[in-house]
C-alpha cells in the first residue's frame, strides 16, 4: 500500500475553514481562499468558471442523481506531488492554524437503532428475492458529540496515519478517507477502482488469509462485486478504444477491513464526453446505491427517512483541461463544530444476513470513529 507523502502530510496541517484538501496517493491539492461556489450540471462546460481562480475546482456530487453538482473554485490551488520540494509553496501560506484544545469528553449515539436497521435489511433482502431489484445499499449513522470543536486537520492526520493509501478529503463539510476511486482522467485515459464485497481483518496474517479466502469464495460477496464491475464496464465501454481489466478481483487490505477490488483502465475515443459527464454516468455506483439504480432508490426511499446529502456521492477535483479525479464519498463524516455524523453502508442482496450486515457497518464505522474521538 502506498505510504503518505511528506507533501500530503504537510498539506493536512493547513486544512480548515479557508482551505480545501483533496489528496490521492500521487497528488495532493490544497485550495486556498475560495473565490466562489457554483451549482453546475454534469454535462456543463465549467472551464470558464475555473478560470475565475487558477484553473482548478473542487467538485462534490450528492448521492441523489439530478441534484446540482457543487463546484468550489479557490483563488489559488497548490499542487503537492511526492518527491517535490513543497516547502516554498506551503511557506507562502504562513504558519498553519494552531489547533484548539482536544476534546475531553464525547458521546456516541446510533441514529438508526440496530434492531430496526436489521429489520430493514430483512425487508430489502426479501424484495431482492422477489425480483424487485438485484441489490440495495442501506446506510447507518452514528452521531458524535464532544466538548470541543472537532478539528479537520487532526481528524485527517489520524486517518492518514491509519489509511495512507486512501483518498483523503476535507471539503464541503465532509472529512474522510475513501478507499474507492470513482473515476480519474488524464487526457484520454481514465481509471476506476470498483470496490464491493467486504470482510473484516484478522488478528494475524494466517487469519487474514483465511478471511480473504472466505471473501473470494463467498457467493454473496462475489455477486455484489460482479454487479458493480459489470456496471462500470458497460457504462464506459461505449466511449472506449481499449479496456484493461483483470478477470478476477484482487483483495484490497485496509486497516480494518478487506475488500474485493477490480481496477479498470480505459483509453477513451477522441469524441468522449467531458470528465464530469462520464463520472455522472457512473454515479452512484451499485456499491453505494444498488442496482438497478432507480429500483434501489425506491427501496432506499422506502426504508430511510433521511437525506444522505453528499454521503455516497463523489468528491474530488476537475481542471480547465478536463482532467480530474473523484473518489466515492464513503468512510467519511459530516463535521459541524463539536458535532459529527459518521456514515457506513452495506450492500443487501438476496441471501444477506442482517446480523452479518450490521457487523460489516460496525467494522466500517471503526475506520472513522477513532479519528474523531482520539485524545
Amino acid at each position: 500500500m502506498p505510504s503518505l507523502s511528506d507533501a500530503a502530510r504537510a498539506a493536512i496541517q493547513f486544512t480548515g475553514d479557508q482551505h480545501i484538501l483533496f489528496s490521492s496517493p500521487d497528488l495532493s491539492l490544497l485550495g486556498v481562499e475560495q473565490v466562489a461556489e457554483y451549482s453546475v450540471r454534469p454535462g456543463q462546460d465549467v472551464s470558464d468558471l475555473l478560470r475565475d481562480g487558477d484553473g482548478v475546482g473542487f467538485v462534490a456530487f450528492p448521492f441523489r442523481r439530478g441534484e446540482p453538482v457543487r463546484l468550489a473554485v479557490p483563488e489559488r490551488t497548490l499542487r503537492l506531488e511526492p518527491g517535490c520540494d513543497h516547502r516554498m509553496l506551503l511557506d507562502s501560506l504562513g504558519p498553519p492554524p494552531k489547533p484548539d484544545r482536544a476534546a475531553r469528553t464525547y458521546s456516541l449515539r446510533p441514529v438508526e437503532q440496530p434492531e430496526e436497521w436489521c429489520g430493514n435489511v430483512a425487508d430489502v433482502a426479501g424484495a431482492v428475492r422477489r425480483g424487485e431489484l438485484r441489490k440495495a445499499v442501506l446506510a447507518r449513522r452514528v452521531e458524535v458529540v464532544t466538548d470541543a470543536v472537532i478539528q479537520p486537520p487532526q481528524v485527517l492526520g489520524r486517518l492518514a496515519q491509519t489509511f495512507p493509501g486512501a483518498y483523503l478529503f476535507s471539503a464541503f463539510g465532509l472529512v474522510g478517507a475513501s478507499p474507492e476511486l470513482l473515476l480519474s482522467k488524464q487526457g484520454r485515459y481514465v481509471e476506476s477502482k470498483a470496490l464491493a464485497g467486504t470482510v473484516r481483518r484478522g488478528g494475524d496474517e494466517a487469519a487474514d488469509r483465511e478471511l480473504a479466502r472466505w471473501l473470494v469464495e463467498s457467493p454473496k460477496n462475489q455477486q455484489e462485486h460482479r454487479i458493480l464491475r459489470d456496471m462500470v464496464l458497460e457504462t464506459l465501454a461505449p466511449h472506449a478504444l481499449s479496456v484493461q481489466v483483470a478477470k478476477e478481483p484482487q483483495i484490497l487490505k485496509l486497516a480494518n477491513v478487506q475488500h474485493l477490488m477490480t481496477h479498470l483502465t480505459v483509453e477513451l475515443k477522441p469524441d468522449h464526453p467531458p470528465f464530469l459527464e462520464l463520472a455522472d454516468s457512473l454515479h452512484p455506483t451499485p456499491a453505494v446505491c444498488g442496482w438497478p439504480r432507480d429500483a434501489a432508490y425506491e427501496v432506499i426511499d422506502r426504508v430511510e427517512d433521511w437525506d444522505r446529502g453528499l454521503y455516497g456521492g463523489a468528491l474530488g477535483w476537475v481542471d480547465a483541461e478536463d482532467n480530474g479525479c473523484l473518489c466515492v464519498t464513503i468512510r467519511c463524516a459530516e463535521i459541524d463544530g463539536a458535532h459529527a455524523t459518521v456514515f457506513a453502508g452495506s450492500g443487501i442482496v438476496a441471501d444477506s444476513d442482517p446480523a452479518e450486515e450490521l457487523a460489516e457497518t460496525r467494522a466500517k464505522l471503526d475506520a472513522l470513529l477513532p479519528a474523531l474521538i482520539a485524545p
